[in-house]
């Protein structure tokens, strides 16, 4: 098993043509599939704790190692 993270497209909900890419670390080890299927739930939690921003698109990815220390 190896580190995946989740990549999140998101923009401003009062100007959605003002988007950023967010980069998740997802907690423990875990396939590119597992990841798939779990990020439902940490796009849920994300957006409530970011209310001002909407996730437009979503993408798991290994994450360059050196990014995540």
């Amino acid at each position: 098993m190896e580190l995946v993270a989740l990549v999140l497209i998101v923009c401003l909900a009062s100007a959605p043509d003002r988007c950023r890419e967010e980069t998740l670390p997802l907690q423990g080890p875990g396939s590119l599939t597992q990841c798939m299927f779990r990020s439902v739930m940490y796009i849920a939690e994300w957006s409530e704790q970011h209310p001002a921003l909407r996730v437009k698109k979503w993408r798991c990815k290994r994450p360059d190692v050196g990014k995540l220390i």
